[in-house]
């Protein structure tokens, strides 16, 4: 399965009212008894000697600075923000789960308290927002943070100011939800805060320029470190900017053609009512080229600013159809993709209606069937991911269960996974369970590439009797070497001989190309070549199935799900 990545929300490299934590302040202090007739004096000076203990570093002495001033009064607004800043930031140097937990949700009650007195305070919202993203990656969650981004985007624009960081974040999270046209979509978010960050380059480019011969050299090092900094979080605008609108519709290209946009050779729209049918339909058309264009212009700026950002160059190959000739992802863009996604996989193929698994697992159990079997001996769960394919293999198999995926932080989630938890579990099942099933779901994972992959990098004497692959074939386009490996780690000499499971996206056959790279990134591959391909590294279709693996903006995707066999009396097995 693959999505675009999310945005990564700005590591700081300006830093904002968004200082960070300290230490934890009393359960009850909300609730003490203040005196309305409040010492403003003492409150300020307790304010200022926070202000200044939390500039110095000193977290703790802050942090009781501020909760003395809170104590006087529990509505001060900066002793709050900063307060809760503090208890972020001792969030970094707390290895206590609890602690931390207790830490967070402690900032984010103050900073609410902040937002329902002065529900436009900007670096409240701002904080509020990165404190929601930092603890839950819901759709839920995502869509209150880019509600608070705008509110504090809107906040600096009514004080004149500029915060390309709530800009940066907002864009991000407004693209991730889907709103992208209007004053505060994603697209506008993106043009604004992408002229924000070139002008402070060429600002700091400007500086070293005049003024480099008077720096030691380890200050002109640091001063290019940051230049560097800015260039690759351009990057990472471009990228998001581009993949936007590569995603548009006919109409809202049309919509976004203006001199205010940052659109190069945009088109003059027909006036509304004016011209034919035909006319119109003509002009979405030009605009959406004009979409095309601009998003490969900005990937294109994207891979230039950051020679690293593998999935700018993936995406650029995708809408360019530049990447034809490799016919697969590079391993960087899976790995970078993926370990993008690791934290929030699980979450989003759900929304998206995500199936694969599932039908992964059922035609497992129809293959067992077949060849009258009860069990597997071994399998391999090739591009395993977070383990959701495996929580359907493992029932299945007596001996061991292998995963392989290039994304080690993928892996890391596969590993925490037991029979009685995680990979999909279910709440219900997970508590019927026995407490006793703590027993890894797999045997082995490894971080491999399953092109080149062989027996003994896993640890295995014998071939797998079955290898599933749920959503890997789609960062395959030419099948023929990955088909050939499967076929060498497979244990074709038994009596049952081995089967092989996989789906793909899907071309129709009368397409020009066998496979193409679509503009979402991802490859699609018609039947017959699929089927052909197989059949040269030795597989005999044994059943087939239109499906549908998951959707996207509403709409279905077409995919397939082939099911091989591998072995002496394949010849005898009838298609199911």
């Amino acid at each position: 399965m693959m999505m675009l990545p999310s945005q990564k929300r700005v590591g700081l490299l300006i830093s904002t009212l968004l200082l960070s934590t300290l230490s934890l302040v009393s359960s009850s202090y909300f609730d003490d008894k203040v005196d309305k007739n409040k010492n403003e004096e003492a409150i300020n000076a307790y304010l200022t000697k926070g202000n200044n203990a939390l500039g110095s570093g000193n977290l703790h002495s802050a942090g009781r600075s501020y909760e003395a001033c809170l104590r006087m009064d529990p509505d001060q607004r900066y002793c709050l923000i900063n307060y809760a800043s503090v208890l972020v930031d001792l969030n970094a140097e707390e290895s206590d789960e609890s602690m931390k937990q207790q830490r967070t949700k402690k900032a984010q009650d103050m900073m609410t308290r902040v937002l329902a007195l002065h529900p436009n305070d900007g670096d409240a919202a701002f904080n509020l927002a990165l404190l929601l993203q930092d603890s839950s990656n819901s759709e839920e969650v995502t869509r209150e943070a880019a509600r608070l981004y705008q509110v504090a985007v809107q906040a600096a624009d009514t004080d004149g100011e500029e915060r390309w960081d709530a800009l940066a974040n907002m864009a991000a999270a407004k693209q991730e939800i889907g709103e992208f046209m209007g004053e505060y979509g994603a697209i506008r978010a993106y043009e604004r805060v992408i002229v924000m960050l070139e002008e402070m380059v060429q600002d700091k480019e400007a500086y070293l320029t005049q003024n480099g011969n008077n720096f030691e050299n380890e200050q002109y090092q640091y001063l290019e470190a940051e230049l560097r900094a800015l260039n690759e979080y351009l990057s990472t605008l471009y990228y998001g900017y581009g993949t936007v609108l590569s995603e548009l519709s006919n109409s809202d290209c049309k919509a976004l053609q203006s001199e205010d946009s940052l659109l190069i050779d945009w088109v003059e729209p027909f006036v509304k009512g004016s011209g034919t049918e035909k006319e119109n339909e003509t002009d979405e058309a030009s605009a959406n080229h004009v979409c095309k264009m601009n998003a490969i212009n900005a990937l294109r700026l994207a891979v230039d600013l950051n020679s690293e950002n593998v999935v700018a160059e993936h995406m650029l190959a995708a809408l360019t159809e530049g990447d034809v000739g490799k016919g697969r992802a590079s391993n960087e863009f899976v790995s970078a993709l993926f370990d993008d996604f690791a934290e929030t996989f699980d979450a989003k193929l759900k929304a998206l209606g995500y199936k694969v698994p599932g039908l992964v697992g059922d035609a497992a159990k129809e293959l067992l069937v077949l060849s009258g079997q009860s069990s597997y001996r071994s399998a391999l769960d090739a591009g395993c991911g977070t383990g959701l394919a495996g929580r359907y293999l493992r029932p299945l198999v007596e001996g061991s269960l292998v995963g392989i995926d290039l994304s080690k932080k993928m892996l890391d989630l596969a590993a925490q996974c037991t029979l009685s938890k995680g990979c999909g579990l279910k709440d219900e099942e997970a508590a019927s369970a026995a407490k006793e099933d703590n027993k890894p779901l797999y045997d082995h994972l490894a971080s491999l590439d399953l092109e080149t992959t062989t027996l003994k990098e896993v640890g295995a004497e014998v071939g797998f009797d079955i290898i599933a692959a749920a959503d890997v074939f789609v960062y395959f386009g030419d099948l023929q070497k990955l088909l050939s490996n499967f076929a060498k780690l497979s244990d074709s000499s038994g009596p049952h001989g081995a089967f092989l499971i996989f789906s793909c996206e899907r071309i129709e056959e009368e397409e020009d190309s066998k496979w193409k790279l679509q503009k979402s990134g991802r490859y699609a591959h018609s039947k017959s070549y699929v089927v052909n391909t197989a059949a040269n590294a030795g597989y005999k279709l044994v059943a087939y199935d239109e499906i549908t693996p998951r959707y996207e903006k509403g709409e279905p995707v077409k995919g397939h799900l082939f099911r091989f066999s591998l072995g002496k009396d394949q010849d005898a097995k009838d298609e199911l």
